[in-house]
């Protein structure tokens, strides 16, 4: 059974992960920083993230896709483990797996 540690900061990757990649810009970088619009939007991976991430891509497979779907899609466990046409059991028996799997890890 993972931590709560563990949990909140998968959320935190989840969360991360749902907002996908930045939105590209309407208008070059260089003339938004001319035109006094803003920086150059700093595109990186935060470093707890980026832990996080690594961990679930050395996990095994079976985990990670567990873990994949159950933080970072939407919807109830049954209609998750529906997705990758697993039981709830072996849903939640994996997850917690993969929970593990990434505590020892980070």
């Amino acid at each position: 059974m993972a931590q709560w540690w563990v949990k909140r900061r998968l959320t935190w990757w989840g969360r991360w992960a749902r907002g996908g990649l930045p939105e590209l810009p309407r208008i070059n970088i260089l003339e938004q920083m001319r035109s006094g619009r803003g920086g150059v939007p700093n595109y990186e991976m935060p470093y707890d993230i980026a832990e996080v991430d690594h961990a679930i891509c050395i996990a095994p497979t079976q985990q990670k896709i567990v873990l994949i779907v159950y933080y970072s899609q939407q919807g109830i466990v049954s209609e998750k483990a529906q997705r990758l046409g697993l039981s709830r059991h072996q849903f939640r028996h994996r997850l917690s797996a993969g929970e593990s799997f990434v505590a020892m890890n980070l």
